[in-house]
């Protein structure tokens, strides 16, 4: 009966770890990859898309960087497809910037993320100040 129960384990075993080498990755997108904005103030909070739904349990802050500085903190949000990374100061230069996350950074959709790597161009702008007309004193 023992020997019976070692190979049943093991069958288990064995099946439980197919499965994971056959889950399929999940990939992530963002609104802002590949464009160009002007921007009076550089941004802090970003946002990216899963294909499938996050494992929060998963999820670090450092899984997403900006120019090579990982985010402070991070928001799950749109039923776990949405995930929204804040820095405490900008990581953001005026001009090209890489936004990254490394394969397997978290679970999502029962397998790994795929890497992900976008170029988002950001020009600070200055605000126009809004114009006053002239007042005449009073004489």
């Amino acid at each position: 009966m023992k020997r019976a129960t070692t190979l049943i384990i093991a069958i288990i075993v064995f099946l439980e770890s197919v499965a994971s080498l056959n889950a399929a990755p999940c990939s992530v997108t963002s609104p802002g990859c590949g464009g160009t904005y002007p921007v009076v103030f550089l941004p802090v909070v970003f946002s990216v898309d899963v294909s499938d739904q996050v494992d929060p349990a998963t999820v670090d802050a450092s899984d997403f960087s900006v120019n090579g500085i990982p985010a402070d903190s991070f928001v799950i949000a749109n039923d776990n497809f949405t995930i929204i990374f804040n820095f405490n100061r900008s990581p953001v230069v005026q001009g090209i910037n890489t936004i990254h996350i490394p394969a397997g950074a978290f679970d999502c959709g029962g397998g790994s993320v795929l890497e992900f790597t976008c170029r988002i161009r950001y020009i600070l702008t200055r605000p126009f100040p809004t114009p006053h007309p002239r007042s005449i004193a009073p004489q």
